[in-house]
């Protein structure tokens, strides 16, 4: 694992932590913290290699669909 992506998961978790102890104390959630999990989405997808599956009939990726392993998705030439 290259250390961007270290830097990136450190980011990640600590996130997570925050949110966790945030609601642990019942406490409300901040604006930035849920702006924050939106990108979190994204670096976890490209550490992780996953992937959303496409939908058959256009070919586009499913947006509400759970993520899978990039491999599992089959691609557009898949028959």
């Amino acid at each position: 694992m290259i250390e961007h992506d270290r830097k990136n998961l450190l980011k990640v978790i600590n996130l997570i932590k925050d949110i966790g102890l945030t609601t642990d104390e019942k406490c409300p959630i901040t604006y930035n913290q849920i702006c924050e999990l939106d990108n979190a989405e994204y670096i976890l997808r490209g550490i992780g290699v996953f992937a959303k599956p496409k939908c058959k009939e256009h070919g586009q990726q499913m947006y509400w669909a759970d993520y899978e392993y990039a491999e599992d998705v089959r691609g557009d030439d898949d028959e």
